[in-house]
């Protein structure tokens, strides 16, 4: 069984869940002794996961000399060998009947008119409604996703579906001794609420504020990733919560890990999340979070968090209050390593090889090789 790994992502996007992603399975599959080709192979890359990528070791193909801005909304233009596997990073499929297609789906943001505006948005939509009638697998990231495809795309083989959660990273993980260079020294002033992640605006960036503002004045937000803050941001804070936040737009894996271990909590007020990386993240590191009890967060949480029902300041105010308990502080810790545990990337990219195994037995060699 030959394998063919699609990088159209890494050119879409310079960091991110679903580049991230995309590393954590071409490590585990490049490894996994399996035949594997990689297609549009960046060998000046700019995306900070690719750049860890060793290509020399494994066979490269350009798929076109179209540019990546035009393909990415193509299907794959490159001729594979027959039984192939195809995988593409990002919605892609190959229009070959002799290949195996496996498409992992994210979420449904567009579909719900969370994400890019009209035309960008039509264009993800029809991409990923070609992706789904061509696939023979097809990968949901969370269940909740699962639901969205079956929702959006009720004609869809629920056979044909399998939900593999994204793994979480071992760069996180609990008492960092000291803090990395290059972090501000305010950040040893306590208590602070973090926040991470984008701020567009079903995240929620806005109602993290306000929770901040019906906290005591001792309560500070820092705010990590999601690029630099616009000028209504800024404004924002300023008028909200004054003195009260700091601004980080890019820190890396290491000094976001020394945050969790120094943070008072995870605040992450997002109503719409495919799988969402930043709750498991601070459970590894021994950091409580506080969320809304909206799609796959309750997936990835468990009972490891205090999740609102009603996603507004006051809720989340309160639950964050709660945990000056010191006693539910530390069994939500305890809770939240556990439920940690259960997101490896080892298991992330074991089940998606059998997958790729399970999909091309049924598609081409049912009697020789029984599932």
């Amino acid at each position: 069984m030959r394998v063919y790994l699609d990088n159209i992502v890494f050119t879409i996007q310079r960091a991110g869940g679903v580049s991230a992603y995309w590393y954590e399975l071409l490590k585990g599959v490049c490894h996994s002794g399996l035949s594997v080709h990689l297609l549009n192979a960046g060998m000046a890359p700019g995306n900070v996961f690719e750049q860890q990528m060793a290509y020399q070791r494994w066979p490269c193909i350009r798929e076109s000399m179209l540019p990546a801005g035009v393909l990415r909304y193509l299907p794959l233009r490159y001729r594979l060998p027959a039984r192939a596997v195809f995988h593409g990073g990002y919605l892609r499929v190959s229009p070959q009947k002799d290949v195996l297609n496996i498409l992992t789906v994210h979420d449904f943001a567009h579909e719900r008119k969370l994400s890019s505006a009209f035309p960008r948005s039509l264009v993800n939509i029809r991409q990923k409604a070609y992706g789904i009638r061509k696939a023979d697998g097809i990968i949901c990231i969370s269940d909740s996703t699962r639901q969205e495809l079956l929702h959006f795309y009720p004609q869809t083989d629920p056979g044909k579906i399998r939900v593999i959660h994204h793994g979480i990273s071992d760069d996180f993980f609990p008492h960092t001794p000291a803090p990395p260079p290059g972090l501000p020294a305010l950040l040893t002033q306590k208590p602070f609420v973090l926040y991470v992640g984008g701020r567009n605006h079903y995240k929620n960036f806005q109602t993290a504020v306000a929770t901040i503002a019906l906290l005591p004045r001792e309560y500070r937000l820092i705010v990590v990733g999601g690029g630099s803050a616009s000028s209504a941001e800024i404004q924002l804070l300023q008028q909200r919560i004054p003195g009260r936040y700091q601004l980080l737009p890019v820190v890396s894996n290491q000094e976001l890990n020394y945050l969790y271990n120094q943070a008072f909590c995870l605040l992450y007020p997002s109503i719409y999340e495919g799988f969402g990386f930043p709750p498991g993240e601070a459970m590894k590191a021994g950091c409580p979070v506080v969320g809304s009890n909206r799609t796959s967060v309750p997936e990835v949480v468990g009972d490891a968090g205090l999740l609102a029902e009603i996603p507004h300041a006051e809720t989340f105010a309160a639950c964050i209050r709660q945990l000056e308990s010191g006693t539910l502080r530390q069994q939500l810790i305890q809770k939240g390593y556990r439920q940690a545990s259960l997101f490896s990337w080892k298991t992330t990219i074991a089940e998606t090889i059998r997958f790729y195994h399970h999909c091309w037995n049924h598609k081409f060699s049912e009697d020789e090789y029984p599932v």
